[in-house]
């Protein structure tokens, strides 16, 4: 099973999955997207710096790295031609499209931190925290829409509860572990180990960022909630 995980250079959730990938002794090629800082402002804040992934090149080693500028570089389109991966996991990129997406035999496995089709789209851990929800990470194929593939599998985190910042500080970590427990299915069988089951449109709906006031409301009522 050849296998990549794809993810901007830098990428917080994808040097988190990488880390429990390696501790279950898979060993995927790496394609890193770009060139950031190693620490991220955006979730330093969100996470109150409570979420502190080890860097790239510590969870890369003995890895196969392959860097390219962006996800429509045409020497990536061709790289992926050349290498043939039968599948790859999306470890934190921009919006992946079909000349990417097609490039891969069986597909490219997303984790989405939400309860597909109900939390789609942005902040869906906080949006289930605020709706009383478990927090359910929803393992599924990608296509060209936002969280729209067919569900493979679905599992509720362990988030922490105590307090904001260490509830997403908790939500990668947590769903690296199960990023993890997925391969390894997958690996054992072979290839995916159910039918991939098609989204019920008539359930879906899509959020948008919840908003720098209602993360304030959901510090202040943290305990309440969960």
């Amino acid at each position: 099973m050849k296998l990549a995980l794809l993810m901007n250079n830098n990428s917080y959730a994808g040097r988190e999955y990488l880390k429990a990938l390696r501790e279950n002794n898979i060993y995927p090629d790496v394609i890193s997207i770009g060139a950031y800082p190693p620490v991220s402002e955006g979730e330093e804040a969100r996470c109150g710096g409570l979420w502190n992934p080890p860097a790239e090149e510590e969870v890369t080693e003995g890895m196969k790295v392959y860097q390219f500028s962006t996800l429509k570089d045409q020497a990536l389109l061709d790289f992926l031609d050349k290498e043939k991966y039968d599948f790859a996991i999306q470890g934190g990129t921009g919006i992946l499209k079909n000349p990417v997406i097609s490039r891969f035999k069986n597909g490219i496995l997303n984790f989405h931190p939400g309860d597909l089709p109900s939390y789609r789209g942005a902040s869906a851990p906080e949006w289930q925290l605020v709706e009383k929800k478990p927090v359910v990470c929803t393992c599924h194929l990608i296509d060209e829409g936002i969280d729209t593939g067919p569900i493979i599998e679905k599992e509720t985190l362990p988030v922490s509860k105590e307090s904001y910042h260490a509830f997403r500080a908790s939500v990668y970590p947590n769903t690296a572990r199960f990023v993890a427990r997925v391969i390894k299915q997958i690996n054992g069988a072979g290839g995916l180990y159910v039918t991939p089951q098609v989204q019920d449109e008539s359930q879906a709906s899509y959020r948008k960022y919840i908003g720098d006031e209602k993360i304030a409301w959901i510090k202040e009522n943290f305990k309440e909630l969960v």
